[in-house]
């Protein structure tokens, strides 16, 4: 009976093992990731949310860029230009500490702006083609890609039911959702077709009631690029909230807390600053380098979407009751 039950462990961790991709470790505090153009090169790098403890996780030739964390925290999602044998970008994963870096796909193309789906089994990214750019849909293990939209950086729904994205011509730009359930797509922002730009993601918040993202939409648009500054709107497009002054530079790159109580944004010399969803409280995060916002992460909020191994004794010790 002994030999019957361990013999039943040890496939449990066998299999574990292959699912948790032998159990990469989650920062067991809050953690923010992004990228730094510091030592003449951009890496990947990790901070606290007080702005302590910056760490540079990559060290590569290469331009590293656009990381986010996996549901769970255990690894982060990061373009790359990394393979020289190709002149774009490509998506890569490691852990969180920004060992075993891997490329998800084994044939390279032109990906880019990666965010995982909530439940850690896929991701969405923006892939461009000679006839346009493009959002699809693959498996985390890079055997599966769909195309699904035509447009770019494309944000996954909280509850993993939708996909935020950025739509329209060059000086049209709109946020659109795309259904994942019937892959019908709608405009929901502007209501209108004024010439109006978006930089970058439109994020959702946590509680996946309203959106953020970067916009400029005073004309002629090259004339007022000073002004384009951070806005939260809801989910249908409506109450319109502007979150960051336009008094210039441009502000971009909105990334919501795990809490749903403020955003980091990129300003000033593009650096990182922090700000309360009511507008106050605002607090320089970095000083030094070009900077690129990625995600935070807190362990509190982290989704249980894989085998935890600290459950490992809690099930040996119900096998041993039994």
């Amino acid at each position: 009976m002994k030999f019957a039950l361990m013999r039943a462990f040890l496939s449990l961790i066998l299999v574990c093992s292959s699912i948790c991709h032998i159990w990469a470790k989650a920062p067991e505090t809050p953690k923010i990731v992004f990228a730094s153009g510091r030592d003449d090169k951009r890496d990947i790098y990790l901070m606290n949310p007080d702005a302590t403890q910056q760490v540079k996780i990559t060290n590569h030739p290469a331009r590293d860029t656009s990381p986010v964390w996996s549901p769970t925290g255990e690894q982060i999602l990061f373009a790359s230009d990394r393979d020289q044998g190709q002149l774009h970008w490509d998506i890569y994963l490691m852990d969180a500490d920004g060992t075993n870096v891997q490329a998800v796909f084994a044939k390279s193309t032109d990906r880019s702006q990666p965010t995982w789906s909530p439940d850690g089994k896929q991701i969405a990214y923006r892939r461009r083609e000679p006839s346009g750019t493009f959002i699809y849909i693959g498996t985390i293990d890079g055997k599966q890609e769909e195309r699904v939209a035509i447009g770019s950086c494309p944000t996954w729904s909280p509850d993993g039911t939708e996909i935020a994205f950025v739509s329209g011509g060059r000086e049209q730009k709109h946020i659109s959702i795309l259904s994942l359930g019937t892959r019908k797509q709608k405009v929901i922002f502007p209501p209108k077709a004024p010439p109006s730009w978006i930089e970058g993601r439109v994020v959702w918040s946590p509680k996946g009631d309203k959106l953020a993202f970067s916009w400029l939409h005073q004309v002629p648009l090259k004339d007022f690029l000073n002004t384009q500054t951070i806005y939260i709107v809801n989910r249908d497009g409506t109450d319109l909230v502007q979150l960051v002054n336009k008094a210039g530079p441009k502000a971009t790159s909105p990334i919501w807390s795990p809490q749903g109580d403020a955003l980091l944004y990129i300003h000033e010399q593009r650096q990182i600053f922090k700000i309360g969803v009511d507008g106050k409280q605002r607090e320089q995060l970095t000083r030094i380098g070009v900077n690129y916002l990625g995600d935070w992460f807190d362990p509190t909020y982290a989704l249980p979407v894989s085998p935890q191994p600290q459950l490992l004794s809690t099930v040996w010790g119900e096998m041993k009751r039994k």
